[in-house]
């Protein structure tokens, strides 16, 4: 069975990853495709381990991609076999910024309760 991948839209439905994925593809596209191609291997669990993905803790995920220019998407696991993707972005050092490590926290964090509440 593959897992499923979402993207996060905020609560009142803006689809704030998607747009993030295209803001990628109009100024970097290889790293959009290469980001694309990384969340299709997320389906499959055998990739849900380095070099590819990697933990950053509090149930946060990155996926990693790219050399000179470098790619992450921060993303979770949900239950039923799905994985939840909450930031996309282009990274210009080898440490996860402290500011989107943040915002992917609090975005998985919102999420979570809009399910414990019933929202989707």
């Amino acid at each position: 069975m593959e897992f499923s991948i979402e993207l996060y839209e905020t609560p009142d439905g803006r689809p704030v990853v998607e747009e993030e994925l295209e803001a990628i593809e109009n100024s970097v596209p290889v790293l959009h495709d290469l980001l694309i191609t990384g969340m299709n291997k997320l389906r499959r669990r055998e990739y849900h381990r380095p070099p590819l993905c990697d933990a950053l803790g509090g149930g946060l995920f990155e996926l990693r991609v790219g050399h000179k220019d470098i790619a992450r998407a921060a993303w979770f696991f949900q239950a039923g076999q799905h994985i939840i993707v909450v930031r996309c972005f282009v990274k210009k050092s080898q440490k996860m910024p402290r500011a989107e490590l943040d915002l992917a926290h609090k975005r998985m964090s919102e999420y979570l309760s809009r399910r414990r509440a019933g929202g989707a």
